[in-house]
């Protein structure tokens, strides 16, 4: 690593050329690749929290997370469904079938 280091400062004309020429290179490809502030992406991903404030973890999973849980799965598309109760919230990630359009 030492002789590598050496190398560069010995040569520093041809060490800066080359920085300079990947600088270059790079501000060439960044403005030739286009890039928009806000594309057009969907995500299939949905995150559904159900709040009620001062139900236990039993109850939010037998009231909310049961219920909720069955008629999310009804749903077309559906490709994962994670669910989870915590007191007073009960919360559902819930992935689609991204090759459905």
């Amino acid at each position: 690593m030492r002789t590598f280091l050496n190398l560069c400062i010995e040569r520093s004309r041809t060490t800066l050329s080359i920085l300079a020429l990947l600088l270059i290179a790079g501000l060439y490809a960044r403005s030739d690749i286009s890039i928009e502030a806000s594309p057009d992406v969907q995500v299939p991903v949905l995150q559904v929290l159900i709040i009620n404030p001062g139900i236990s973890p039993d109850d939010a999973e037998r009231l909310l997370l049961k219920p909720v849980e069955l008629e999310l799965r009804t749903i077309d598309g559906v490709d994962e469904l994670n669910a989870a109760a915590k007191e007073s919230l009960a919360s559902f990630m819930i992935r689609f079938d991204s090759t459905i359009n």
